[in-house]
């Protein structure tokens, strides 16, 4: 008989779940229930953060599986010294992007609580990443303007102090993402981008159109090295 897989991913806003080949659901860590769960034989879980979900999961389920970043795993190299420094989020993503993309360069996003960037050459070797401040960070980052209205309208000059702080802070992310890309991509013309993340979709549009979209390489990396671990 075979064995029920779950796989899940905890970050820091949401959580996100799904079951082999099935659709990914997605529920705000505020409201976020372990009803919502399918039964499953084991448990594959990344968590960032919000432990308590995971020892809730621990005593929900009796074999639990919760992936921590490894120097070496598979094709993939990380390049920190010490692996257990990388967020497993990270981690995760790149071996995502490796099942998508096994024998290219890659620069992988994940726009989400914070925006990282990971470089991996064709050899599955990490070149290093960088982490900068997501939307929600830089909407709060200034305490005279802070807002939590993290809605993307324009990036267009404003006239009122509230609209051009939303508007900057637009800017900024968007801005800071496509320099990124444009230095890659004049080093890796033949390379491949791929992002992720949760406000991903709000951004596409104004990323370049040669960019590969994944809604969830955290868990398609999840699943990969269940696959791996048998």
């Amino acid at each position: 008989m075979s064995q029920s897989n779950i796989f899940i991913d905890i970050g820091n806003s949401a959580v996100k779940w799904r079951t082999h080949e099935t659709e990914v659901f997605s529920q705000n860590i505020d409201i976020f229930s372990l009803k919502l769960l399918p039964k499953a034989d084991t448990v594959w879980v990344s968590a960032v953060s919000h432990t308590n979900i995971l020892e809730a999961i621990k005593t929900e389920y009796t074999n639990v599986k919760e992936v921590h970043s490894l120097k070496q795993f598979g094709k993939l190299t990380l390049a920190y010294k010490d692996s257990s420094k990388l967020g497993v989020d990270r981690f995760l993503a790149m071996l995502g992007a490796l099942e998508h993309f096994p024998n290219d360069h890659l620069l992988i996003i994940d726009v989400g609580s914070a925006v990282t960037f990971d470089v991996i050459n064709n050899k599955g070797e990490h070149q290093g990443g960088l982490i900068m401040p997501g939307l929600k960070a830089l909407r709060e980052s200034f305490s005279k303007f802070s807002t939590n209205d993290l809605a993307l309208k324009s990036t267009s000059l404003k006239t009122n102090t509230e609209e051009a702080w939303q508007s900057g802070t637009h800017a900024m992310l968007i801005s800071s993402i496509n320099n990124q890309i444009k230095d890659y991509e004049s080093k890796h013309p033949n390379g491949e981008v791929l992002i992720c993340g949760g406000i991903v979709k709000e951004v596409l549009s104004e990323l370049p159109n040669t960019i590969n979209y994944y809604d969830n390489l955290v868990l398609d990396g999840l699943e990969s090295y269940s696959k791996s671990m048998g």
